[in-house]
């Protein structure tokens, strides 16, 4: 067990009484990219999982368990007992994975019920307020808000001040020792939510991790990926150690997830699909519920499907909560108990920058309806044909068309096709605003460095068109603007960022020629690499009442590169204008 956790366990053993009549504490493992068949526990003999099995053989585990093809969609879920295109959250990028305000989170309700809350890790439903963590529910907070991390081993996590904290060392360690940290010194019932980033790429991992795996004659992609994942194994296995040498864990209910399908070809036991993708191997992820108090459900495994919009509506159940009206989720504790429910069709969405409903899926205890288009129609049979290899729409006579016709409608009541991402508000929360490029949107020769805009992502050739955010006020203020860049051209470079229906500031650039920071990757990653981007305050800006839109550019294009990349501008607000 790791020093701190041993340190922590130290001071607080023996000042963990609680009273019987206490409500439980809840703690949510959450990991990023682990797919079905990333255990042990389910046939794959190339990974070692002794702790995440134990968890899952211990509680109750769910076969058929479903969530979102991406992460995004998938926590918004989870935390809303709603489909995620209700939410807002329909993509993993240019704040289309932002979650609305109005949601009421799982947080919040066990927060007005009491509880202490916390997260450590990724949240990935909203960067800035009101839809930071903070503003959701989450008491504490230390991680990060993006869609990944961009070096495990340093960097800059936030906190609920939204308010920069460096680090040196494994992230993984130091997300499960702030869990820990935060669990073992609570004195009132508690919610936890640990969310890992692993297995998430980009692929960094210890050696001995490493090497313990590269043994088993994988690809090195496939290597990284296990290696990370049992490293979350065994800090798990120490996470929960130390809560049951503190007299906690038996009070505790124990949620474990993944938030979709593996981020790669790997060992799936024989399902189709993985990340991004509607099919089995893509939405269907591990769970499982170690129950508090010795619950008597614990051990028993359940084939019912269910899926992460249960996840709100059985805790709050669980802990005689009352459950709210109007959400697409429902409770499982009468499977719990050995009951049944009434038979229920779970539903699926595609990911992206616009939601049209397709490409979707229909799941009930049978059968899988897969629309990829409008027009395509596939019906699977999930007890005979799990890997979805032969399509029986039309054997199967009536119930693909019934089953087409559900979702049709379904779709078109969850859905949300003139869905707008929401703008950066530049009041609600703390006095420095991030207006990260990845939230902007890029004008004419202005581009991203890839195609996507993912997270940590910049503008590059930044020039006359230039990019802009949009953003939300109410009152004039004065921003003090600060630009991280890089610069690699003949000469400084005149820019203006200019606030719709106020003036421009004028600024100038020094050239500085920025380098990619090494990184400790095990094979080459998909995402930007992270470089030490230079930074300048250049001045003060006025922005005016009811500003839509911020726009930086150059007053002239000097050809196609212009050398110019845009990592991010900071706004420190200074007083509203006449205050």
């Amino acid at each position: 067990m790791r020093t701190t956790l041993c340190c922590l366990l130290v001071v607080l053993l023996g000042t963990c009484a609680r009273a019987q009549n206490a409500p439980p504490n809840v703690l949510f493992i959450l990991t990023d990219d682990q797919g079905i068949g990333d255990l042990s526990l389910h046939g794959n003999d190339s990974i070692r999982t002794p702790n995440l099995d134990r968890l899952l053989t211990r509680g109750v585990r769910f076969e058929r368990f479903y969530v979102s093809p991406v992460c995004a969609p998938t926590r918004a879920g989870f935390l809303s007992g709603r489909y995620p295109p209700r939410t807002g959250s329909i993509y993993v990028t240019r704040r289309l994975e932002t979650m609305d305000d109005d949601v009421v989170t799982l947080a919040e309700h066990l927060q007005r019920a009491g509880y202490r809350t916390g997260l450590f890790g990724k949240w990935h439903n909203g960067a800035t307020f009101p839809y930071h963590p903070a503003a959701q529910g989450f008491e504490e907070f230390l991680g990060f808000t993006l869609g990944h991390f961009n070096d495990y081993f340093a960097g800059e996590l936030r906190n609920e001040k939204d308010e920069a904290v460096p680090f040196r060392g494994d992230l993984t360690q130091i997300l499960t020792d702030s869990a820990a940290q935060f669990m073992l010194s609570s004195s009132t019932p508690f919610f936890c939510m640990l969310a890992y980033q692993a297995p998430h790429t980009p692929v960094q991992v210890a050696d001995r991790y490493w090497e313990s795996v590269k043994e088993r004659g994988l690809t090195d992609y496939n290597t990284g990926i296990y290696a990370m994942i049992e490293a979350v194994d065994e800090r798990v296995g120490e996470l929960l150690t130390a809560l049951e040498a503190a007299g906690k864990l038996e009070h505790t209910l124990v949620i474990f997830a993944s938030d979709n399908g593996p981020n790669g070809d790997r060992f799936r036991m024989g399902l189709r699909g993985t990340k991004g993708q509607v099919d089995e191997g893509g939405v269907r992820v591990p769970f499982g519920m170690l129950l508090p108090d010795h619950h008597p459900a614990n051990g028993r495994v359940i084939s019912r499907p269910a899926a992460h919009i249960d996840l709100l509506p059985t805790v709050l159940d669980l802990l005689g909560r009352p459950i709210p009206e109007a959400l697409d989720g429902v409770s499982l504790l009468p499977l719990l108990e050995g009951g049944q429910m009434d038979h229920r069709f779970i539903y699926g969405f595609g990911q992206g920058p616009r939601f049209t409903g397709y490409p979707g899926t229909m799941r009930g205890e049978r059968y899988l309806y897969v629309a990829r288009d409008s027009g395509s129609h596939e019906l699977y049979d999930l007890i005979d044909d799990p890997g979805q290899t032969q399509n029986i729409y039309v054997a199967r006579g009536h119930v693909g068309p019934a089953m087409a016709e559900r979702y049709r409608t379904k779709a078109m009541e969850v859905g949300a096709p003139g869905l707008v991402a929401p703008p950066i508000d530049l009041e609600a929360g703390p006095t420095t605003v991030q207006l990260q490029a990845h939230e902007g949107e890029s004008l004419g020769r202005t581009r991203y460095s890839e195609p996507n805009g993912w997270a940590n992502d910049f503008f590059v050739d930044v020039g006359i068109d230039g990019a802009y955010w949009p953003v939300l006020t109410r009152r004039a203020g004065r921003y003090r603007v600060t630009v991280e860049y890089h610069l690699d051209a003949p000469g400084p470079q005149d820019v203006i960022i200019r606030p719709e229906g106020g003036e421009g500031l004028a600024f100038q650039l020094p050239i500085a020629v920025t380098w990619q920071q090494p990184v400790a990757d095990r094979v080459p990653r998909k995402e930007v690499y992270p470089r030490a981007w230079a930074t300048q305050e250049v001045g003060v800006l006025e922005v005016p009442a009811g500003c839509t839109r911020l726009t930086l550019s150059t007053p002239i294009q000097a050809g196609e590169e212009t050398g110019l990349w845009i990592k991010e501008v900071r706004l420190t607000r200074l007083e509203p204008i006449g205050g």
